[in-house]
C-alpha cells in the first residue's frame, strides 16, 4: 500500500518537474502571487509589518490587510533564511512543484484518519492528482489551476493540500475531545492560506458533527453525543478565531473598503445552478473534461458502495462531504435567498465550492476502487489479484495517459514561449532600464483583462505578447508600477480602472499613466511624445502632474459600495475628470471623520435621502462642469518622492484646493501637512486627498498598520501557545493550581489555630 502512495507521488514528481525549470516569468494569478511575495520580502527587510503593508499593484492597495497571506509570508521567509540564494520565482516554483506532488500524501493521511483501511487510503493516493477539469471557470483540483503557466492559484494550492488534513483532524477532535492544538493549527493555516477553503472546512465539520458515533446507540444518547460534538466544534471555532484575530478584526472593521466581492462576476459569486452542474456531472465533465470518464464512473460507484455500507459510520463521511458540497455548489442560482442562511454566504465566491465536490469525489472513487482489491486479497488467490490489477490498470490508464499528455503539451508550449522571450530578453531589459531611469509614473502596455461590456473594443494588451507572455505582465514582473486591473480587483478604484479610455489625455493624468509601451508600428494619439524605439517596441511619454494633483469640487457622493462602483464609472465618462472636479466619497458612513453634508452646495450623484438636488444624468454632470469650472490655476506640484509605503510632496497652492494622491484610499493612511497630522478625505474614483489652504506646504502621506493589529497578532500567538501548553500539561497545571488554592486557604486557618494555642498556654 505504501508502494501505491510512493508511485502516485513519483508520477507527480516526474511529470511536474518541468515546473521547476520554466524560466523567470509568471503570468496571471502567478504574477500576482510573485509580486505579493516580493513585497513581503521587502517588508521584512525594511522592518515593516509583513502582514499589513502597502502594495502598488492596481493603483495601490494593502492586499494582506484583506487577503490570505500565509503562503506569501512563508515563501518570503524561506527566501530570506536561505540567504537569498534562490530567486523568489524559483522558490515559488519549487514550493508549487513539491506541494502539488505531495497532494496524494494528504489524501492518504486524511482517509487513514477517517479510519479507512490501508487499501482505500492507497487508492485515494493513486486517484488524488487525476482530476481532469482544466476549465478556467470551474476551478477545483486540476493541475492547470496551480501551475505557474496555468491559472496560478498559489494560495488555493496550499488550501487544497491542507483542507483534507484539517477536516480529518477536526473530525477526530469533535468526536474524541482530544488533539485541539494540532486541529487549531491546521484549521488556522487552512484559513490563512485560502479564506474560502477555511470557510469550507468549518462548514463541513458543522455537518459532520451530526454523523452518528454508531448505529446501535439509542436516540437519546445520540442527541447528547451530537450536542457534545457541536460544543467541541464551537470551541474549535473560538480557538481558530483567537489565533487569526489579527486578520479577522481589521478585515471586518475595514470591509467597506474591500471591493473584491462586489466586483466579482455573478457566475463566480452565485455559481452555475443545478441544471448546469448536474448535466456536467452526468456527462463526466466535473471530473473528466474531454476524456473517457473513468473518474466519474468510480465516483458513482463510490456513491453506491457508501449507500450499501451505510450502517458503517465511516462510509457516511465521504458521502456527506460530496453531497453537501454538490448541493452548495449549485449556489444562489438554485437556492436563491435561502442560501443566505449560511453564515457569511454573501461574501463567498460560490464557484470555489467545486473544491468540496472534488474532495468528496476523490474519497468516493477511492472507496469504489478499493472494493475489488479487498475481495482479491481476502481470497488469497494470485489469479484474483492479477485480475483486479488488470481491471485497475484498465480503469486508470486513460486518466494517467491524459494527465501525462496534458503536462507534456503544456511543457512544450512553455518551452516555446521561453525561447521567444530569450530572443527578446535584451529588448525587454532595455525597456525596463529606460523606464526606471525616468521620473516615477505608471506604465501602460494595454489592458489585459476582458472588456468591461459586451461588444466593447478588444483589449489589445491581451494580444501584445512575447511568445505566450503578455507584455504588460513582463513589465510588472520586473517591478514597474504597471497600470493594469488584471492583477486584482480588491480595491474600490479597480472598477473605474477597467473603464480607462486610452484616447482621453485627462485620464492618463488622472491615473498618472506617464509611459506607454506599444508595438512600434502602432498608431498612437497625438498627445503622446515618442521617447525611444527598442527592437519591435516603442516607448511613449504622456504629460502628467505625477502621483499628486490639486483638485476641487463641491460635489459629494454618499451610498453603498455597489452604488459607488456604478457611479465611479459614470463619473469617469463625464467631463468632471477633465475639469479636475472630484466628489468626496462616503461609503456607508466611512470614512467617519469626513462630513459630506457640511458642504453648502453639495450635489449628490445619485438620489438619496437629502435636501440637495441630485445630478442623475450625464447631461446634468456636464452642465455642472460648464457652470463651475474655471481656468484659474490651483497651484503647482514642486516635487514628489515615492517610497514603498509613502508618498511625499512639496506643493504651492494658489487657492483653496484638495491635494489628491492618485492611489487607493484606505483608513490606515496617515497624512502630515507641515508637521501636523490631518484627516484624509476619499475622492472619486476612490483616491486619497487632503484639504489645503493657499500657500506652500510639505506633505507626507504614509500607510501605517494599526497598533491594534500588532496587539492582536501577539494575542493570537499566545492563544496558540496556550492551547499547546494546556493540552500537554493541562491536568498537571490544574492539579498545581488546586494545591496552591488549598494551601492559601488553609494557611490562615493554621495561623489562627497556632495563636489560640499560645493564648491557652498563657
Amino acid at each position: 500500500m505504501i508502494g501505491a502512495l510512493l508511485a502516485a507521488i513519483g508520477f507527480n514528481l516526474w511529470q511536474l518537474f518541468p515546473e521547476t525549470t520554466g524560466g523567470a516569468m509568471a503570468g496571471g494569478d502567478s504574477l500576482l502571487h510573485l509580486l505579493l511575495t516580493k513585497s513581503a520580502v521587502e517588508a521584512i527587510r525594511d522592518g515593516r509589518d509583513v502582514t499589513d503593508h502597502w502594495h502598488t499593484l492596481s493603483l495601490g492597495f494593502p492586499v494582506f490587510h484583506h487577503y490570505q497571506h500565509l503562503p506569501h509570508i512563508a515563501s518570503a521567509l524561506l527566501h530570506l533564511v536561505t540567504f537569498e540564494a534562490f530567486a523568489i520565482i524559483d522558490i515559488i516554483r519549487w514550493i508549487t512543484y513539491l506541494i502539488l506532488s505531495l497532494f496524494p500524501l494528504s489524501i492518504f493521511w486524511s482517509l487513514r484518519s477517517f479510519s479507512f483501511d490501508r487499501i482505500t487510503c492507497a487508492m485515494g493516493a493513486i486517484l488524488a492528482s487525476l482530476i481532469g477539469n482544466d476549465f478556467q471557470l470551474w476551478g477545483g483540483f486540476g493541475y492547470i489551476n496551480y501551475t505557474l503557466d496555468g491559472w496560478g492559484l498559489y494560495t488555493q494550492l496550499w488550501g487544497m493540500v491542507l483542507l483534507p488534513i484539517a477536516l480529518a483532524l477536526g473530525f477526530r477532535t469533535i468526536r474524541s475531545n482530544q488533539g485541539y492544538f494540532r486541529t487549531t493549527l491546521f484549521l488556522s493555516a487552512t484559513l490563512m492560506s485560502h479564506l474560502v477553503y477555511g470557510y469550507m472546512a468549518f462548514l463541513t465539520l458543522g455537518f459532520l458533527a451530526f454523523v452518528p458515533v454508531s448505529e446501535i446507540v439509542l436516540a437519546r444518547s445520540q442527541i447528547r453525543v451530537i450536542w457534545n460534538h457541536l460544543k467541541r466544534l464551537a470551541l474549535l471555532l473560538v480557538l481558530v478565531l483567537s489565533v487569526t484575530v489579527y486578520f479577522i478584526v481589521p478585515f471586518a472593521i475595514d470591509h467597506e473598503h474591500f471591493g473584491g466581492i462586489e466586483q466579482a462576476d455573478r457566475l463566480v459569486q452565485d455559481s452555475y445552478g443545478h441544471m448546469v452542474i448536474l448535466e456536467n456531472l452526468v456527462r463526466g465533465d466535473l471530473f473528466d473534461l474531454d476524456r473517457f470518464p473513468s473518474f466519474s464512473i468510480l465516483v458513482f460507484a463510490g456513491i453506491g458502495t457508501c449507500i450499501f455500507f451505510f450502517r458503517d459510520v465511516r462510509y457516511v463521511v465521504p458521502l456527506a462531504v460530496f453531497s453537501i458540497w454538490l448541493l452548495l455548489f449549485f449556489g444562489r442560482s438554485t437556492w436563491g435567498s435561502s442560501i443566505d442562511l449560511l453564515p457569511l454566504s454573501q461574501d463567498v465566491h460560490m464557484h470555489r465550492f467545486i473544491g468540496g465536490v472534488h474532495l468528496g469525489g476523490i474519497f468516493l472513487a477511492a472507496i469504489a476502487l478499493a472494493v475489488p482489491w479487498r475481495w482479491a486479497i481476502s481470497k488469497a488467490n494470485l489469479a484474483c489479484v492479477v485480475g483486479v490489477l488488470a481491471l485497475t490498470l484498465l480503469v486508470l490508464s486513460p486518466l494517467y495517459i491524459e494527465r501525462k499528455t496534458f503536462l507534456s503539451d503544456k511543457t512544450e508550449v512553455q518551452n516555446e514561449s521561453q525561447m521567444a522571450l530569450d530572443r527578446e530578453r535584451k529588448d525587454v531589459d532595455e525597456i525596463v532600464k529606460t523606464l526606471r531611469e525616468l521620473p516615477p509614473g505608471r506604465v501602460y502596455a494595454g489592458m489585459t483583462d476582458e472588456a468591461p461590456t459586451p461588444g466593447a473594443d478588444d483589449r489589445w494588451g491581451q494580444g501584445y505578447r512575447i511568445g505566450n507572455f503578455i507584455m504588460a505582465e513582463l513589465l510588472a514582473s520586473a517591478g514597474l508600477d504597471v497600470f493594469s486591473s488584471s492583477l486584482h480587483d480588491y480595491s474600490l478604484s479597480s472598477s473605474p480602472e477597467n473603464s480607462f479610455n486610452e484616447n482621453r489625455p485627462e485620464q492618463y493624468n488622472l491615473f498618472n499613466v506617464r509611459y506607454v509601451v506599444v508595438p512600434k508600428n502602432a498608431q498612437m494619439p497625438i498627445f503622446m511624445k515618442p521617447l525611444k524605439i527598442v527592437g519591435r517596441h516603442q516607448i511613449y511619454q504622456v504629460e502628467t502632474t505625477g502621483y499628486f494633483d490639486l483638485v476641487g469640487s463641491r460635489l459629494s457622493f454618499a451610498g453603498t459600495k455597489e452604488e459607488f462602483l456604478s457611479n465611479a464609472n459614470y463619473w469617469l465618462t463625464s467631463e468632471l475628470p477633465r475639469a479636475k472636479l472630484h466628489p468626496r466619497i462616503s461609503i456607508n458612513g466611512s470614512p467617519k471623520h469626513q462630513d459630506t453634508d457640511s458642504l453648502a452646495d453639495t450635489v449628490l450623484l445619485i438620489p438619496t435621502a437629502s435636501e440637495h438636488q441630485p445630478l442623475d444624468s450625464l447631461d446634468d454632470l456636464n452642465s455642472y462642469v460648464a457652470q463651475t469650472s474655471t481656468n484659474q490655476s490651483r497651484g503647482l506640484i514642486i516635487s514628489e518622492d515615492v517610497g514603498p509605503d509613502s508618498y511625499a510632496t512639496v506643493v504651492d497652492v494658489t487657492r483653496e484646493s484638495i491635494l489628491m494622491l492618485k492611489t487607493t484610499f484606505h483608513p490606515n493612511w496617515r497624512i502630515v501637512v507641515n508637521g501636523s497630522e490631518k484627516n484624509p478625505v476619499m475622492l472619486m474614483p476612490g483616491f486619497m486627498g487632503v484639504q489645503l489652504p493657499p500657500g506652500e506646504h510639505v506633505v507626507k502621506m504614509e500607510y501605517q498598520s494599526r497598533n491594534l493589529r500588532k496587539i492582536l497578532l501577539c494575542l493570537g500567538f499566545l492563544s496558540l501557545v496556550s492551547v499547546a501548553i494546556l493540552e500537554r500539561r493541562g491536568l498537571y497545571i490544574i492539579d498545581r493550581m488546586k494545591s496552591w488554592i488549598i494551601t492559601r486557604i488553609s494557611k490562615p486557618r493554621l495561623g489562627n489555630q497556632t495563636r489560640r494555642r499560645r493564648r491557652t498556654r498563657r
